[in-house]
């Protein structure tokens, strides 16, 4: 089982693309979805409102979480949510999933709005980054 008192994970960064047709507070919801609700009011996502490459604007949500008591806690709550079977896809096929500092995810953003972690490699997702020593290590342990 996973000692998360042997890793140290720096910082979790969670980003995704809101589009046109798209409401931006059930994709704020999506996001919030993927840590525990205990931790929800501590942060707030940030804004950034652009145009597209066809001008259609676009709004760009990011939350940046820096603090390892909880970065912690919010790793093992979405090691936790995360089906068996893409665990075992993570564990198999590190190379796909960490470089040399981080751990990257793709978090189905439709699935999050209803409160279910699962990976995707679709375009439509939340990307979190995850800063941590020793990746790969890490995901040894999964």
């Amino acid at each position: 089982m996973l000692n998360m008192k042997e890793y140290k994970i720096y910082s979790i960064s969670l980003s995704t693309i809101v589009h046109a047709t798209e409401d931006k507070e059930k994709v704020k919801s999506a996001i919030f979805n993927i840590i525990p609700r205990n931790l929800v009011n501590l942060f707030t996502i940030n804004e950034i409102n652009v145009k597209g490459h066809y001008g259609n604007p676009i709004t760009l949500l990011s939350l940046e979480i820096n603090n390892p008591d909880i970065t912690n806690e919010i790793f093992e709550f979405i090691i936790k949510s995360i089906p068996k079977e893409e665990l075992a896809l993570i564990k198999n096929n590190p190379s796909l999933y960490c470089d040399d500092r981080s751990i990257f995810l793709r978090i189905d953003k439709q699935y999050a709005y209803l409160g279910i972690i699962k990976l995707s490699f679709l375009d439509d997702v939340i990307k979190i980054k995850i800063n941590v020593l020793n990746p790969l290590a890490l995901l040894s342990k999964l």
